[in-house]
């Protein structure tokens, strides 16, 4: 078994990825992370970790990931890891071959880490070739940009890892019309900001007594990983992103639907909104200064609650009128159609709401992005 630290300079490691110390493995788990490699020989096998994600309401979570072979759009495989550590065979033929092997991780960060400790081949790892230079796209957001449940059957039912296909959420499809790289910062649940009173928890339906905590992303999204980070017992000195590493051409944030639900149960609702729009502008500078100048900033809502929408509008025009930066606007999504698109688990979008969510958002980003 050839460990990852002997075998890094010959594995592509793609999106926000972070080395555990505690296991040596480089974790993978914001959706759409992973690694490539170019191979050559008759077997290879893949020693992955994983680390369970475990909620009341939803159980204990594993990782969902897919493998492609040769740059196909349909996997070979999806694989649904359930133990910390496990051999993956990745590709098997009776005579020495040569393939391009890529491994995505298709479910969300907050539902399931997911890792690689090692390889096992018969056979030999080459040189990957440099890749084509693509326009970049990146989404921040929640439940929606994960993909949340987007194939499940039944609207009713609760979250299930092999139900959430990050990689047909609209994010994906928008980056395959525009030819695009793309990556998802994203978690289920998360508002975009924290609320005013910071003792502030959620109910849970069905569960009395259980509240949680909310998550918002004005604390996350500067970070490699701060959830895994956390996760594993860290509390302070989070690891900071290289923003150098992935230039995005566009950023689209898609938050405030979580907000809207605390919002909405408030008992002063107009001073949680004014403290939301005060944070929406602290973020979008935070966004512009991390990333630069070049990339356009598309602040959009939907497909399920719209209810902050004009309110991110009057934020992203307050910020042009401070600025003078152009290479920003507001978007709102159209909402789910249930009639023609059914739903997904949780009321989600489904796989059909997300291909036109995908088409819409390939509409408003084409006239900003060179392919």
């Amino acid at each position: 078994m050839m460990r990852t630290d002997m075998i890094q300079d010959k594995l592509s490691f793609f999106r926000r990825t972070i080395e555990d110390e505690k296991t040596g493995a480089v974790f993978m788990n914001w959706t759409g992370s992973g690694f490539e490699m170019f191979f050559e020989g008759r077997r290879v096998d893949a020693c992955f970790v994983a680390v369970e994600s475990v909620f009341q309401p939803e159980g204990t979570l594993w990782p969902m990931v897919s493998v492609f072979i040769d740059d196909e759009d349909v996997p070979v495989k999806e694989v649904h890891l359930d133990r910390p550590m496990q051999t993956c065979p990745l590709f098997e033929s009776q005579k020495p071959e040569r393939h391009k092997i890529k491994v995505v991780k298709r479910s969300e960060n907050d539902k399931g880490k997911f890792g690689i400790a090692g390889i096992d081949m018969d056979g030999e790892l080459l040189p990957l070739n440099a890749p084509a230079k693509k326009p970049r796209l990146e989404l921040i957001g929640d439940s929606i940009t994960c993909g949340y449940g987007n194939e499940a059957k039944n609207r009713d039912g609760g979250f299930l890892p092999a139900e959430e296909n990050g990689l047909a959420a609209y994010g994906a499809v928008t980056a395959r019309l525009l030819g695009a790289e793309y990556h998802s910062v994203s978690v289920s649940g998360i508002s975009l900001c924290n609320p005013i009173d910071p003792d502030f928890s959620l109910e849970v339906p069905g569960y009395p007594g259980l509240r949680v905590k909310v998550k918002a992303m004005e604390d996350y999204y500067e970070y490699t990983d701060r959830l895994h980070e956390e996760a594993r017992g860290k509390r302070e000195d989070f690891t900071k992103w290289d923003f150098r590493r992935f230039k995005a051409d566009a950023i689209v944030i898609n938050l405030g639907t979580n907000d809207s639900y605390r919002i909405k149960a408030a008992k002063d609702k107009q001073a949680e909104i004014d403290h939301f729009e005060s944070r929406y502008l602290a973020f979008i500078k935070l966004v512009r200064r991390l990333n630069g100048a070049e990339p356009v900033i598309c602040c959009t809502l939907g497909s399920m609650d719209y209810y902050l929408y004009d309110n991110i509008a009057g934020v992203v025009r307050k910020y042009k009128n401070e600025t003078s930066d152009e290479r920003i606007f507001s978007f709102k999504f159209g909402g789910i159609f249930p009639i023609e698109e059914g739903y997904g688990a949780g009321d989600h979008p489904s796989l059909i709401t997300h291909r036109r969510m995908g088409e819409e958002l390939f509409a408003q980003l084409r006239p900003w992005i060179q392919s």
